[in-house]
């Protein structure tokens, strides 16, 4: 204890005014209701305490007793403290610090429809990690529902949810209404399809994205009239990678000023045009919107395009009239295709000319039979059949009436049968000369 006090001194002398004497003197003082005034001094360059009654107090004499025995009381607790905060030593009891305790947070535990909810909210706000775990769909895997939260978010999508519960548990029908940059561009209003929402442990296991698909055809239209169809293909059908939204969104203003202006007997001279020509993915998209398939080299369209492009031919849309039978989404025209190729060029002979009606679903840009019988291009096809009849005749009177039927130029035009004609012109323009 003669350390403790040597400690007191030695901070009483550094200028902290505190005596074990005078903390004594102090409680009791507090005690007794006296407040004391601490009056501080300096001699000699050090620093002197002591304590008086204030100038206004009645001088009286104190007793002692019990506020002598609280004071050395609270003393007794207080100055072992302090010798133990001074010596530098510590109490292990005190010293020792709760363990924290961490309660876990409970499972987000979320209702069907709170489920459907946060699954969009996720894939329209561009959160594919969020919209993987929410969706676990038959017909989309994780990466196709990532490329479609990247999509969504690029070009703007928004969908609003209006849905109830069916008799099933976890079975609801959803109304959707959507729209993006592209239908606002346009003041395309959208009510919303009505589809079936499934949620089953958790996770929706069935939902359906809703698509403008014929917005998406007819950008594609634009694209292909513009010469900038490549990469385009994969854009028409959802669901859309993200670079579908950078070439919509890059083609915005100009789409929308081309649309403004769209004669449907544009669109009808373009179609043939790309089809004689051997544009495949012009032709197939404005014709079935099929433009993926011209990778199959066995499809029989892409096999007939070859066949005209082989053969050189050349076609155009002439005389154009609006036929009876149309709406504000369609029209319907008649047209003339002039029609020739390296056959009637051999021979000298004009081009043929069909008369055909086709259907222009000007929402789209896509052209189709009448009565949406199917693409134009199956039904009353343009070319010179007197010419290509003569070319049977003389392959099976001659010396090629075996490569003729191996080919299939009987009842089909294949890039085989274009060779065989183009190998054999000559002779076949001798023998039509004489023939015909």
């Amino acid at each position: 204890m003669a350390d403790f006090e040597t400690k007191l001194r030695w901070l009483s002398e550094r200028g902290d005014p505190v005596g074990a004497e005078e903390l004594i003197e102090r409680i009791e003082a507090d005690l007794a209701g006296v407040p004391l005034v601490v009056v501080a001094k300096r001699r000699e360059g050090r620093a002197m305490t002591k304590t008086q009654q204030p100038p206004t107090a009645t001088p009286r004499k104190r007793y002692r007793g019990p506020a002598l025995a609280v004071a050395i009381f609270v003393a007794v607790l207080v100055l072992p403290a302090l010798y133990l905060a001074f010596s530098g030593e510590s109490d292990p009891v005190a010293d020792t610090q709760p363990t924290p305790t961490t309660v876990a947070p409970e499972a987000e535990i979320m209702t069907d429809l709170e489920v459907i909810e946060a699954g969009v909210a996720a894939v329209y706000s561009g959160d594919a990690d969020r919209a993987v775990e929410l969706f676990d769909l038959s017909d989309r895997d994780d990466e196709a529902i990532r490329q479609e939260a990247a999509y969504q978010a690029a070009i703007g999508g928004q969908l609003t949810l209006n849905c109830r519960e069916l008799d099933t548990p976890g079975v609801f029908s959803c109304r959707t209404p959507y729209h993006n940059a592209m239908t606002d561009a346009i003041h395309h209003r959208d009510s919303g399809d009505t589809n079936r929402v499934v949620v089953e442990d958790g996770v929706i296991r069935a939902f359906g994205f809703p698509e403008h698909t014929f917005i998406a055809l007819q950008m594609g239209t634009f694209l292909a009239m513009e010469g900038r169809y490549e990469g385009y293909e994969n854009c028409v059908f959802g669901p859309f990678p993200e670079f579908c939204a950078t070439i919509q969104m890059e083609s915005l203003d100009s789409w929308i000023e081309w649309r403004q202006s769209l004669e449907p007997a544009a669109l009808v001279e373009f179609a043939v045009e790309s089809w004689y020509e051997g544009d495949c993915m012009s032709a197939r998209h404005v014709s079935d919107f099929a433009a993926s398939d011209c990778q199959l080299s066995a499809d029989t369209p892409n096999q007939t395009m070859e066949y005209e492009s082989i053969l050189g031919a050349e076609v155009s849309v002439d005389g154009c009239e609006e036929a009876t039978g149309g709406s504000l989404e369609q029209s319907r025209l008649t047209c003339e295709v002039h029609y020739s190729n390296a056959m009637s060029i051999a021979v000298g002979k004009p081009p043929s000319v069909t008369v055909r009606e086709f259907t222009v679903y000007t929402n789209t840009g896509v052209i189709h039979l009448p009565d949406d019988r199917g693409p134009w291009y199956t039904f009353e096809y343009p070319e010179d059949t007197e010419l290509r009849e003569s070319f049977r005749l003389f392959a099976e009177a001659g010396a090629v009436q075996d490569e003729f039927a191996e080919a299939g130029c009987a009842n089909l035009r294949t890039p085989e049968c274009a060779d065989l004609i183009m190998d054999n012109l000559d002779d076949w323009a001798a023998w039509y000369e004489t023939n015909s």
